[in-house]
């Protein structure tokens, strides 16, 4: 079936009835009774239209992605424009406007505060999902975003899943702090602000009261609060206990981070920039037995700190991007790390490294761990120049190289469940021919118990011949069907990116 989308491109018609439906009726009566059609576009029922133009909004199942935000915003105003009886049935749906993402540039919303405030209108009594992006703070744009979120702020009791990315705010119109600040139906909420933002934080203190009033929250994001703690004297009151997802980008102590972490006993996904600042450790490890995925941000003299004071037992998906572990000469925590996967005894799925320094034997010993020798998916990115030692060495290639046996085995097979592997400007080094054999042997397997490398990005820049048989190899795996996304190196000195 055509997209709505498409049908409202259309011309307007003369009629609101088909003319070979009207044909047909001018010919032959009908006798059954039309009184339930109260579309009289054909012989459609009115629920049906109804049905239809709700699936216009399903464009996609991610609710955060750009590209639903804008057909849910879009569609709705399309409607009302096709023909009157299509705006009767638009304007009488509620579903069709409790979906709104509206953007503050250059001193002008889109859409205009008046529409957001006739389509708020239109959403009856259904929960919201609701977005503001001011794209820079100039005096235009804060005024104009403390509008919108002022007229947000009078739909809170109705507020499901809001995301705030705001630049510089002076909400001072919008916000009217007060014991009435509740939002009883929110589940997800996402604030992101400027840098400049402390000298804001008490506005933006009294906008997260109504978190105190939100039972049903699970999912929580916030760019940065200093006075982000667990205590009891905190200025900001955040129901630990019910989030599910979690997102801090600032965390003022490793102290704070593992006392927040401790909070959370149901949490299951975790993304955390955490600053280098002193604090009272933790006498036992916390457990966060919920918790499958893990991102964490941290300067490189903190992580075992940090790691030393934890247990994940359920983590799958662990992310990495350690800080200054280069321009201070720190130490990657080796013994801190393998002492976290002995005691959480997870499985890890997916492994990503960022800039951590870890040597290659390290790496090696890290990668037979039993928790990360079954992972799927393995990335490595470093941004270190040639006069370190890189993590991606032959010998770690030879061992990840199957036979050519048929009948090959897992046992003794180094990460026998890799399916992906990025591997960034950096990390590795190889002769000729070596990396390919790799890629190519895993890519071919047929035994059963190893899985097959399906997708593979890797920066080629490090080969002294791009263009010779390694390019022609790799480009033999991309026609046989390898997802295969690759750097290549130009004489120019210029980069360019394949992508299949």
């Amino acid at each position: 079936m055509a997209s709505l989308l498409q049908i409202a491109y259309f011309p307007r018609p003369r009629s609101n009835t088909y003319p070979q439906v009207l044909r047909h009726r001018r010919r032959t009566p009908h006798p059954k009774d039309r009184s339930q059609y109260s579309y009289p576009a054909g012989r459609m029922p009115r629920d049906i239209w109804e049905e239809i133009f709700l699936h216009c909004l399903s464009a996609s199942s991610d609710p955060g992605c750009v590209r639903k935000s804008r057909v849910s915003t879009t569609v709705p105003l399309f409607l009302l424009q096709v023909c009157s009886a299509w705006r009767t049935v638009a304007l009488s749906l509620p579903d069709l406007w409790t979906s709104l993402s509206v953007v503050v540039h250059d001193g002008q919303a889109f859409p205009p505060l008046d529409v957001a405030s006739d389509w708020l209108r239109r959403s009856g009594d259904l929960p919201l999902e609701l977005v503001l992006c001011q794209t820079n703070e100039s005096d235009g744009n804060q005024e104009l975003a403390d509008d919108i979120l002022a007229l947000y702020m009078r739909y809170l009791p109705r507020w499901r899943d809001v995301r705030l990315d705001i630049a510089n705010p002076t909400y001072g119109r919008s916000l009217h702090p007060s014991s009435h600040l509740h939002a009883p139906l929110l589940e997800t909420f996402h604030l992101t602000t400027c840098w400049r933002m402390t000298r804001n934080e008490e506005i933006m203190q009294d906008l997260l009261k109504m978190l105190e009033g939100a039972p049903r929250l699970s999912s929580f994001s916030v760019s940065r609060l200093s006075d982000l703690t667990v205590s009891e004297d905190t200025t900001v009151a955040i129901p630990w206990t019910q989030l599910v997802r979690l997102d801090l980008g600032f965390i003022p102590s490793v102290s704070a981070c593992l006392s927040i972490m401790n909070s959370c006993p149901n949490l299951e996904s975790c993304n955390l920039i955490v600053d280098p600042q002193e604090g009272p450790l933790p006498a036992v490890p916390i457990v966060l037995s919920a918790l499958t995925s893990l991102e964490l941000h941290i300067r490189a003299g903190e992580l075992a700190a940090l790691i030393d004071c934890a247990v994940f037992p359920a983590l799958k998906t662990f992310t990495l991007y350690l800080q200054d572990a280069y321009d201070n000469h720190a130490l990657w925590p080796q013994q801190s790390f393998m002492d976290l996967l002995e005691r959480s005894k997870c499985k890890l799925a997916r492994l990503e490294l960022h800039d951590t320094g870890v040597q290659a034997t390290q790496f090696i010993e890290c990668l037979q761990h039993e928790s990360v020798s079954g992972i799927a998916e393995l990335v490595i990115h470093d941004s270190r120049d040639w006069t370190w030692d890189p993590v991606i060495t032959p010998q770690l290639v030879q061992l990840l190289t199957l036979p050519r046996a048929p009948d090959a085995s897992a046992d003794g097979c180094l990460l026998p469940g890799l399916q992906a592997l990025d591997l960034g400007k950096g990390c590795w080094t190889c002769p000729n021919g070596l990396l390919t054999e790799m890629i190519e042997s895993r890519w071919r397997t047929t035994a059963p118990s190893i899985a097959r490398l399906e997708r593979v990005h890797i920066d080629l820049h490090l080969l002294e011949d791009v263009y010779g048989p390694d390019h022609v190899r790799l480009e033999k795996l991309r026609e046989e069907g390898m997802q295969h996304t690759g750097v290549w190196f130009e004489p120019s000195n210029t980069y360019y990116t394949r992508t299949t």
